[in-house]
């Protein structure tokens, strides 16, 4: 996303965007569009004005992680750009780990001063002052009733962007359990504050709300940041192949398989193909077998001498592919992996089928950065 670095200033036009909304429903109820026809319209009552105005800005800040997603982006495209060849990992839903963590703290307090900006102004021209020692009421008196807003607002934000750190740490092995968190985090954060909103904040004394606001402030934040830490950390070590293999989680003291006992530590396996050594039927199938492997790492050919005991033969870099080969010379399977600027590495043996879905299968990854399902 080339708007990466301005993003800032892309969270400031998203909280104008909301306050514009949030101050055109306030108008309309303000002015009792529908008093002429039914004085119990929900648009017809002036004095309802605050509440709409209220709910809808603490709506708007339950759902902040939507916001962060559109301005995030790829914080790292242009290493995708120069190495087309590396394997992508899974897209997130919402690139939530991805974005720095001043984007994420901010989002809260930016979107909060452009709603008591809005508040201001819809307060100048309200039918509805307010009660005196109450949110709305106090709001260009008392300095603590803008801060109760200023802090409601911030920690709504707050609590959405630490309920989606939740479902993105979930993101890459489990991607039903993490759109489930995040839909449900979003709906009950949206009704929640929504409802606080229309029905509570605007006539809540402001004595008791700056308080509270504070309480809450504190708490959001120090749930967010752990929880995003927690998230972020858990999905690195996902990518980078750090997380319990499926033989390691059956039981310990297992010897390593081929090809995973040549695998360097958090070196993970995209794809292999096995084969045999050239002369393996002319010596009776007593040859050592070889084996081609794609890593997210590497590329190598290896010899597997014993379970356990898997030799490297040859290797390359993952931004040198060019494609697969496969190919019958005589009695055997040739299977190759070519490269650019460098001899290609091939193995003998197999069938005609795995070979040929091995190579088309590279061939895939070196045109498009990913294999095939």
């Amino acid at each position: 996303m080339k708007f990466r670095h301005p993003s800032i200033g892309m969270i400031v036009v998203f909280g104008l965007f909301i306050a514009g909304i949030a101050l055109v429903a306030f108008t309309s109820t303000n002015a009792g569009v529908a008093s002429k026809h039914s004085p119990d319209d929900f648009g017809g009552d002036p004095y309802l004005a605050p509440s709409v105005i209220f709910g809808i800005l603490l709506t708007a800040h339950a759902v902040a992680i939507a916001a962060l997603a559109i301005v995030s982006g790829d914080d790292h495209p242009d290493h995708a750009e120069t190495d087309p060849h590396t394997p992508r990992q899974p897209e997130s839903f919402t690139r939530f780990v991805r974005a720095p963590l001043p984007r994420v703290l901010l989002t809260g307090p930016i979107w909060a001063i452009c709603s008591l900006a809005a508040l201001f102004i819809g307060h100048t021209y309200a039918a509805d002052p307010g009660a005196p020692g109450t949110v709305w009421g106090d709001l260009t008196g008392n300095p603590l009733s803008a801060l109760s807003i200023v802090f409601f607002c911030w920690a709504t934000a707050n609590i959405s962007l630490a309920w989606s750190s939740l479902a993105e740490a979930f993101n890459r092995d489990r991607r039903s359990a993490s759109l489930t968190i995040l839909t449900c985090g979003l709906g009950l954060g949206c009704l929640t504050a929504g409802l606080f909103g229309y029905f509570g904040l605007a006539t809540f004394p402001t004595i008791i709300a700056f308080p509270l606001g504070v309480v809450c402030l504190i708490l959001s934040t120090s749930l967010l940041i752990p929880l995003r830490w927690w998230a972020v950390r858990r999905v690195d070590r996902f990518d980078s192949g750090k997380r319990p293999s499926a033989e390691s989680r059956r039981g310990f003291g297992r010897t390593p398989q081929p090809p995973e006992d040549a695998l360097q530590p958090g070196e993970r396996v995209l794809t292999s193909y096995l084969g045999e050594t050239p002369d393996a039927h002319s010596n009776g199938g007593a040859s050592d077998p070889q084996v081609l492997v794609l890593t997210d790492r590497r590329i190598f050919r290896a010899s597997i001498i014993a379970p356990g005991h898997t030799f490297v033969l040859e290797q390359a870099e993952p931004g040198q592919l060019s494609g697969g080969a496969s190919e019958r010379r005589s009695n055997h399977v040739i299977t190759t992996v070519l490269f650019n600027g460098r001899q290609p590495m091939s193995v003998t043996g197999g069938t005609e089928e795995a070979s040929g879905r091995f190579a088309e299968a590279i061939t895939v990854l070196a045109r498009t950065g990913r294999l095939p399902r």
